[in-house]
């Protein structure tokens, strides 16, 4: 929901008690501190007042309906299906193979592909890498010819597909807003992410899941802790899009990197 006076947004994967900074409608980029009973997950309702304030109108819990979950059986079966494409990310801590299944969310899978056979993941920081939570990548300098290349994708429909660990998804800031950055869990987030009627829109919608043998190495990513944005200590986007990789490889050394990726 959103108009000139009124959006909600969902709250991201962060720490508790954290101050979030949020675009409104009209253009003002809020801060909006969350006191420790919000959770990741929850829906955060937003209204203008007569004096041009915003303030949180309403919090939402469990309001979807419960999601029916493919098993793992399941999943796994359909990663080693025929429609199913694997890929290898090369990293600074060694191969990570994924199995990208398109039935999943056939749009973000056809992106990510086109990522991969377009040589997008070369070079590109692992900036953001939280312990039990998640990593995410495929931020670039604004100046970079790939940070236009591709346009923004319109959401795919649920198809209960967990938050599983190991689960691979595109990253979002809103319905319509999936482009090119790309989150792996490290955990279960099912109770939070993912979460809707089957056959819903929704920007939480996995593409694919990595192979159990590359588990391990994908569990060695360096976790530099959330980014700024969400409270955290590690790297923040906005100067990596601004300053590109020399502001990672200066402020954080131990930052891995995609080095390269292929269809496997």
């Amino acid at each position: 929901m959103a108009d000139a006076n009124a959006f909600t947004f969902q709250v991201p994967q962060c720490e508790p008690g954290v101050s979030l900074k949020v675009p409104a409608p009209d253009g003002v980029t809020l801060k909006i501190p969350l006191p420790p009973s919000i959770l990741p997950g929850d829906q955060i309702l937003m209204g203008k007042g007569a004096d041009g304030n915003w303030t949180v109108t309403k919090v939402l819990r469990g309001v979807a309906p419960e999601t029916q979950w493919r098993s793992p059986e399941q999943m796994a079966a359909e990663c080693q299906s025929a429609e199913a494409v694997k890929v290898r990310l090369d990293t600074t801590k060694g191969p990570i193979f994924i199995s990208v299944v398109p039935s999943w969310a056939p749009i973000g899978a056809q992106r990510f592909l086109q990522l991969i056979d377009d040589g997008y993941f070369a070079d590109i920081a692992i900036y953001r890498a939280i312990d039990r939570g998640l990593i995410q990548f495929g931020v670039v300098q604004s100046t970079d010819k790939r940070s236009t290349q591709y346009s923004k994708l319109p959401d795919d429909k649920l198809v209960g597909i967990p938050y599983a660990e190991g689960i691979v998804g595109f990253a979002a800031a809103g319905p319509g807003t999936r482009k090119s950055t790309v989150c792996i869990m490290k955990a279960d987030f099912r109770t939070q992410l993912g979460k809707g009627e089957l056959g819903t829109p929704s920007t939480e919608t996995p593409f694919g899941m990595v192979c159990p043998e590359s588990m391990a190495t994908m569990h060695l990513i360096t976790c530099l802790g959330d980014i700024p944005q969400c409270g955290g200590a590690g790297p923040d986007p906005v100067k990596l899009e601004t300053m590109g990789n020399a502001y990672i490889r200066s402020e954080f050394p131990s930052c891995d990197f995609i080095t390269g990726a292929a269809r496997a």
